[in-house]
């Protein structure tokens, strides 16, 4: 894969974030990986779309090189990435997330939806819906049950399917080693909370054009099963319905990181969905 090198730490409120930042152009593309993940999720995108746009891939607080937050929060995470966006004098950009990431950039254009032109959301998802607690509740039986260790071991697994390369899985599970078992529980908890409170109404108050590009749904398991032909997911429908300006790309036969396993495929709609903002 492309080597992705980090350009400087940021300070936020004390805070450090990492960030890589390549090429150039007037509306930047900011680039947010997924849970437990960091910056080098978009090695592919950074090298290739940096020839055509400004890109800044971020290590939100907690993963990869940048240091935990005070609190484990979703909306913690996207005030700490807009702060960031608000101190570099960046008010017109194009957020595109991954998985978590999505939740992320949808809280960041809740926040300061004055600054964001666009969306590109990545294998997004919904892991709880209905009553909050026991949505809440069931999460923490889970990983009570089977311990955070072995909890993301099952979830890591969950990424791939038979085809995906071995280098592909080796770079992502390489997240593994680093994460702070704490904090990525309470991350987690927060997020499911999050879905099943805020997931549809942030939805709701969308009003910028949105790419999806998907991959994969997860099933009433949260069994993470690659998309066939002619199919849709939960994540897709409400994005459809919620977003007035929308485009569907659907990636088949591939894991939860089409951004990895189809890179051109990845890239080329996040081209066009910047021409058709412009």
């Amino acid at each position: 894969m492309p080597a992705i090198h980090i350009k400087r730490a940021y300070s936020v409120n004390n805070m450090q974030i990492n960030i890589a930042e390549h090429g150039s152009g007037a509306v930047p593309i900011i680039l947010i990986h997924g849970f437990t993940c960091s910056l080098s999720d978009w090695s592919h995108q950074v090298s290739s779309l940096s020839t055509r746009y400004r890109c800044m891939a971020v290590d939100l607080p907690g993963h990869g090189r940048s240091p935990p937050p005070r609190q484990a929060t979703i909306e913690t995470l996207a005030h700490s990435v807009n702060h960031m966006l608000d101190d570099l004098g960046l008010d017109t950009v194009v957020l595109a997330g991954h998985s978590m990431g999505c939740r992320i950039i949808s809280e960041m254009t809740n926040q300061s939806r004055h600054r964001v032109r666009g969306l590109v959301y990545i294998d997004g998802s919904i892991v709880a819906d209905g009553d909050v607690d026991a949505a809440v509740s069931r999460s923490i039986e889970t990983v009570e049950r089977l311990g955070m260790p072995q909890f993301l071991d099952r979830f890591y697994h969950g990424f791939f399917t038979e085809n995906t390369p071995p280098a592909i899985r080796e770079s992502v599970w390489a997240h593994f080693a680093s994460i702070d078992l704490n904090f990525a529980k309470e991350l987690w908890l927060n997020m499911v909370r999050w879905d099943a409170s805020q997931s549809r109404s942030v939805l709701a108050t969308i009003d910028v054009p949105a790419l999806v590009i998907q991959s994969t749904f997860l099933n009433s398991d949260l069994k993470r099963i690659s998309l066939s032909p002619g199919q849709s997911s939960t994540w897709v429908d409400e994005v459809s319905k919620a977003v007035g300006d929308v485009t569907v790309q659907i990636i088949e036969g591939v894991g939860h990181f089409p951004m990895l396993e189809a890179p051109e495929q990845t890239n080329e709609a996040i081209h066009q969905f910047m021409q058709h903002i412009r």
